[in-house]
């Protein structure tokens, strides 16, 4: 495969799938089992792998798709950091402009 003239890059956090954020807010209302929204992270995860390595990137993430939240997962594990919320909302846009 010949390398395309252009440089690309990530940092780790993908925008999450709608089909994820719906399984989520399933499984905080307790509607889906443990199991079952690991399944769905799984799959989101693989379409996400798919996704970098049809674009050609040397290096793979799987988008962060099993945190909460990218920065209170890293910030709780410091010590002496508590957390104080249940839910942290940021609203991220994807290229169309749409809430991701």
């Amino acid at each position: 495969m010949a390398k395309p003239p252009i440089s690309r890059d990530h940092v780790g956090s993908l925008l999450r799938p709608a089909r994820l954020h719906q399984a989520r807010a399933k499984a905080a209302g307790s509607e889906i089992s443990a199991a079952e929204i690991a399944e769905i992270e799984d799959e989101c995860i693989r379409d996400a792998v798919a996704l970098q390595e049809d674009a050609g990137l040397q290096a793979i993430t799987d988008g962060e798709f099993r945190r909460g939240h990218y920065l209170v997962d890293f910030m709780t594990g410091l010590s002496g950091i508590v957390p104080t919320h249940t839910s942290y909302a940021l609203a991220f846009k994807g290229e169309d402009g749409a809430s991701g």
